[in-house]
């Protein structure tokens, strides 16, 4: 078994600050870093091969409030 673990705080802010603005024809609501993120973890997977392939992907998100950390 093969973990991979994707930290998705980082993917998400990186899409969202990186990549120019896109938005829903329909309403305009913004869309970028969804569609950035999911761009992004799809050529993470497709970039892998041989014995570095992946049984199971985790994608972990920081917490938004207060930790003991702050």
């Amino acid at each position: 078994m093969h973990l991979l673990l994707v930290d998705g705080s980082t993917f998400i802010f990186r899409a969202y600050h990186a990549l120019p603005p896109l938005t829903r024809k329909s309403d305009g609501l913004p869309i970028g870093a969804v569609s950035g993120f999911c761009n992004m973890l799809f050529k993470l997977i497709d970039d892998l091969k041989g014995d570095d392939v992946p049984t199971h992907i985790a994608v972990i998100f920081d917490y938004s409030g207060k930790t003991f950390r702050n």
